[in-house]
């Protein structure tokens, strides 16, 4: 029995209409292309305006004076529509750049160089036969890895220690694959729950 709920009914008209876009670009995917943009953009709006007033006026209503600077540079952002003001605009937008930059490098840091040293550096054997397996896989592909980018020594390419750099390159091979294969399913699986709620919320048949 199909579900007469008029929510589910949109949800699942514009699903369907998202997806007809596999065929070819058509009105219907046109119409629910606009819509998904219009209402993130008005999702947006509001959450902006929400969070203003919750992380910004309510703190400078307490007291805390200090948010009037971030409100100056938020409006300085609008000088970006005077030609003559033009110049303020870049003040706000440089603490914006900069800050996103020191968050990025914090976190690069830790995922990529912190996390990867704790994981090559524990040890091989372990507790269960599987992990031992993975810590000599993690160790052996970081180190070849590694050794592919050295271009100082030449033997590391050639002679003897060759093979060293092209396990690396394996082993990176192997890793973009796999990185490849989890956005691939993970756009299936995005897709999977909208079939799944046509299925069950709208149709009703599962």
């Amino acid at each position: 029995m199909v579900s007469a709920d008029p929510q589910i009914w949109i949800q699942a008209l514009l699903t369907i209409a998202a997806t007809s876009f596999v065929f070819r670009d058509n009105i219907v995917f046109k119409v629910a292309q606009y819509t998904f943009i219009g209402v993130a953009a008005g999702h947006y709006i509001v959450m902006g305006v929400k969070n203003i007033i919750n992380y910004g006026w309510v703190h400078l209503a307490g007291g805390a004076y200090i948010y009037v600077v971030v409100f100056i540079l938020g409006i300085m952002l609008y000088a970006r529509f005077s030609k003559e003001y033009y110049w303020l605009y870049r003040y706000p937008i440089a603490f914006m750049v900069g800050n996103g930059i020191g968050i990025s490098i914090r976190a690069a840091i830790h995922s990529d160089f912190i996390k990867n040293i704790a994981a090559t550096a524990s040890p091989l054997v372990a507790t269960a036969p599987m992990d031992t397996i993975n810590n000599i896989i993690i160790f052996v592909g970081c180190i070849t890895a590694l050794s592919h980018f050295i271009f100082t020594y030449e033997g590391i390419h050639k002679g003897t220690l060759g093979f060293v750099p092209k396990v690396g390159r394996w082993m990176m091979l192997m890793a973009f694959g796999a990185s490849f294969g989890n956005t691939v399913m993970t756009r299936f699986g995005m897709y999977q729950g909208r079939i799944l709620f046509l299925l069950r919320d709208w149709l009703q048949v599962v």
